[in-house]
C-alpha cells in the first residue's frame, strides 16, 4: 500500500506513505485488457473523450504537484519508490511490473507475464514473454525476477515494500537472516537466464490470485549486480539510467527528478503512441495555478484539494472543464486515519505493545476519535474534494469486494460527538477537573500530537483538531509546538522507540488486495503504533490463511470491524476525490483500469489547448 503524502503503502505489492496531505504506500496498477469504463464520481466525469484526429508523435507533459520543501527523489523502480509521486511518475515505464489485473484487482494472463497458481503442489510458476526485453535490448530473465525479490527482502530501502506474505516462500526467511546464499523456495525451470521460474510456499497466500507474495516485479540483474546493496537505491543506475521493459524508457533525469522519458524501441506490446512524455514530481504546488495558465503542463495528476478553491474564490477549479482544460474524477484508492503510539519496536523490529500511556485503554482511543471533528474540517478545508470515511478500504471500484459499509467508524457527527467521548472517559474512570479537562488519579489527560506542514491549510486543521478535543475535555498539544515537515514526521513514526508523540495523522494508498500484514503484522516496518494484540495476529493468520475467495473477504471485513469499532487501534478519517486536470489536446484519458495507460494516449496538436470548455 502507499501513504499519501510520501511513503509506500499496503497490499500485494508494497506500500507507499503521503506525505503533504499524504501518506505511504506502493501499490501496483490495475489492469485490464477488455475495454473498461470508466465510473463517475461526485460531479466529475471518470474520462475525457476527445473526438479529433491524433497527431504523429508528440510530446506530453505531465505533473504529480510536488512541496518545494520536501523534494521527491526520482526511484528508477519500484523497489525503492516509498512514496506515492514516485510510485505515479514510473507509470510510463510500467513500473516495472510483470502482471496485469482485472477491474477487481486480480492477475490475468495478458500482461508481460502470465501466473499460474497450483493449489495442490503450494506452487506459482511465472512465465514471462518470449519477447520481453530490457531497454538495452537485453532478455528480462528470471533471474531478474529473482533479483527484485532478494532486493525487496534485504535492501533497507526496498523492504519498505516487502509484505509479510513473501516469508510463505520457502527458504526466504533463511536467506534473509543470512543463513542461506539463495531462496531455496525459487526454482528456474529452464536455467536463470531464461523465462520461467516456479516459486514454492511452506502455504500459499490467502490471495495469491491477486499477486499477494507473488514475486511481481523485475530488476535487471545483469546492469545493477555490481552496484553496492548499501547504495544500490541512490546508485547512478537506479536514479539516473534506470532500464525500462514498459512502453516508455527514462532518456534522462535532471536535478529536480523531472524525467524525459521517450519511446522504448524494446517494448513487447504495441508501440506507444506519444515520441516523448516530461514527468515532472517537484513543482510547487503554490505555483499550479501560474502554470496552467500558460499552458506548462497537459495532465495534473492530482489537484490538490487545498488549491481547488480559496473559499468561495475558483483557484484550480477556474479551470474545472474551462480554460482550456478537462476536469476528470475518481475514488481515490487509499484513506487517512489517526494513529496512537503503544509501543517500540525491539532490535530485530518486532513490534511490541508496552508503552505507558492512557492510549491503552480502548476507551480512551474511541473518545479521541468521537470527539474529533473531522466532518466540519474536511468540510471547510477539503473543498469538495475530500469526504469522511469510516474504514480502512477505500470506496476505489476495484476494492468494492473488500470494502464494509457495516463499519460504524467515529465519523458520524461533522462536529465531533463530545457526549459519547465524555461518556467513554467516564467509563474510563476519568472525571472533569477545574479546567474543564478529564483526568485520572490526578493526572490530566494530555496528548502530543505529532502533525505534518505540507499543504496550505495544515497548520489552520491541526488547530481545529486541537479545539475540537479541548472542548470534549482532552488536552493536545503539538510536538514540540510545532507541526514537522515530512522527513522528520518519517523518521519519527519510523523510529523504534519514541515517547515524544501520542497521536498522528497517516495516509495509505492501496495495492491490488488490502491484505493489510504490511502495515498491521508485529515485524511491519509501517507498524506505526507498535499495535499486537493476540486477536489482531489472529485475524492477519487467518486472512493468510484463507482457503478461498470469500473466506479471505470475510477476513478482510473482519479486520476492519476489529481494528477500528471493536479496539480502536486507528481512527478512519477522510478520504479524497482525486481530481485530474487535462488539457484539450490530449486523447485516450481516462481512470478506468487500463493498462499501459500511457502507451494508449496521444495528443491532436502540437499546441496545448488556451481556452474553452474542451467537452464541447
Amino acid at each position: 500500500m502507499v501513504s499519501t503524502g510520501a511513503k509506500i503503502g499496503f497490499g500485494v505489492v508494497g506500500l507507499a506513505v503521503v506525505v503533504g496531505g499524504g501518506w505511504a504506500a506502493l501499490s501496483a496498477t490495475s489492469n485490464n485488457d477488455a475495454t473498461p469504463k470508466a465510473v463517475n464520481v461526485g460531479s466529475f466525469k471518470g474520462d475525457y473523450t476527445n473526438s479529433k484526429a491524433a497527431i504523429k508523435g508528440g510530446n506530453l507533459t505531465v505533473t504529480y504537484p510536488g512541496q518545494a520543501a520536501s523534494p521527491i527523489t526520482f526511484a528508477g523502480y519500484t523497489e525503492f519508490a516509498q512514496w506515492a509521486a514516485a510510485q505515479q511518475q514510473l507509470q510510463p515505464a510500467g513500473n516495472n511490473s510483470l502482471f496485469y489485473t482485472d477491474k477487481n484487482g486480480k492477475i490475468i494472463s495478458s500482461g508481460p507475464a502470465k501466473l499460474k497458481v497450483d493449489k495442490d503442489a503450494k506452487t506459482v510458476t511465472i512465465t514471462l514473454r518470449d519477447n520481453l526485453k530490457w531497454s538495452d535490448g537485453k532478455a528480462v530473465t528470471a533471474k531478474d525476477v529473482e533479483f527484485s525479490l532478494e532486493t525487496l527482502s534485504t535492501n533497507t530501502v526496498a523492504s519498505g515494500n516487502f509484505t509479510e506474505a513473501y516469508t510463505k516462500i520457502k527458504g526466504l526467511t533463511d536467506f534473509q537472516n543470512g543463513k542461506s546464499k539463495s531462496i531455496s523456495g525459487i526454482k528456474f525451470d529452464d536455467g536463470e537466464d531464461g523465462k520461467k521460474l516456479t516459486v514454492s510456499y511452506t502455504s500459499l497466500p490467502a490471495a495469491v490470485n491477486w499477486g499477494d507474495g507473488v514475486p511481481a516485479y523485475a530488476l535487471p540483474y545483469h546492469d545493477l549486480k555490481d552496484v553496492s546493496a548499501k547504495t544500490i537505491d541512490t546508485s547512478k543506475k537506479v536514479t539516473k539510467t534506470p532500464l525500462s521493459f514498459g512502453p516508455f524508457k527514462v532518456s534522462s533525469v535532471s536535478s529536480d527528478s523531472t524525467v524525459k522519458y521517450v519511446r522504448n524501441s524494446d517494448y513487447w506490446g504495441k508501440q506507444a503512441k506519444l515520441k516523448t512524455i516530461t514527468y515532472y514530481v517537484n513543482q510547487d504546488q503554490s505555483k499550479l495555478e501560474n502554470d496552467l495558465s500558460k499552458q506548462k503542463f497537459d495532465i495534473v495528476t492530482t489537484a490538490p484539494a487545498t488549491l481547488w478553491k480559496n473559499g468561495n474564490t475558483p483557484v484550480l477549479s477556474k479551470y474545472n472543464n474551462a480554460k482550456g482544460y478537462a476536469a476528470t474524477g475518481q475514488a481515490d484508492a487509499g484513506y487517512w486515519e489517526l494513529y496512537f503510539n503503544l509501543g517500540h519496536a525491539d532490535s530485530k523490529g518486532t513490534s511490541i505493545q508496552d508503552r505507558s500511556t492512557p492510549l491503552q485503554d480502548a476507551n480512551v482511543r474511541k473518545a479521541v476519535g468521537y470527539a474529533q471533528n473531522v466532518g466540519a474540517v474536511v468540510a471547510k478545508y477539503g473543498n469538495g474534494l475530500r469526504v469522511t470515511t469510516n474504514t480502512l478500504v477505500s470506496k476505489s471500484e476495484t476494492k468494492k469486494l473488500f470494502y464494509d459499509k457495516n463499519v460504524k467508524g467515529y465519523q458520524a457527527k461533522a462536529n465531533g460527538d463530545i457526549k459519547k467521548a465524555g461518556s467513554l472517559l467516564e467509563k474510563a474512570g476519568y472525571k472533569k477537573d477545574s479546567d474543564g479537562y478529564y483526568a485520572k488519579d490526578g493526572k490530566r489527560l494530555t496528548l502530543t500530537y505529532l502533525a505534518r506542514s505540507g499543504r496550505s491549510t495544515a497548520e489552520s486543521e491541526a488547530k481545529a483538531y486541537i479545539a475540537a478535543w479541548k472542548a470534549a475535555g482532552i488536552e493536545v498539544k503539538l510536538y514540540q509546538d510545532k507541526l514537522v515537515d515530512a522527513a522528520t514526521w518519517q523518521s519519527i513514526v519510523l523510529s523504534a522507540k519514541n515517547n515524544d508523540w501520542d497521536i498522528t495523522d497517516g495516509g495509505w494508498g492501496e495495492g491490488t488486495v488490502p491484505t493489510f500484514d504490511q502495515l498491521w503484522s508485529k515485524n511491519a516496518a509501517y507498524n506505526f503504533g507498535h499495535v499486537t494484540s493476540a486477536a489482531l495476529t489472529k485475524n492477519l493468520t487467518d486472512t493468510q490463511n484463507s482457503t478461498s475467495d470469500a473466506s479471505l473477504i470475510k477476513n478482510i471485513k473482519a479486520f476492519q470491524k476489529l481494528v477500528v469499532d471493536k479496539e480502536a487501534y486507528t481512527i478512519p478519517t477522510y478520504t479524497n476525490i482525486d481530481v485530474q486536470l487535462v488539457n484539450g489536446r490530449v486523447k485516450g484519458w481516462t481512470n478506468a483500469p487500463v493498462n499501459d495507460l500511457y502507451a494508449k494516449l496521444s495528443v491532436t496538436s502540437n499546441k496545448l489547448t488556451t481556452s474553452g470548455n474542451p467537452r464541447k
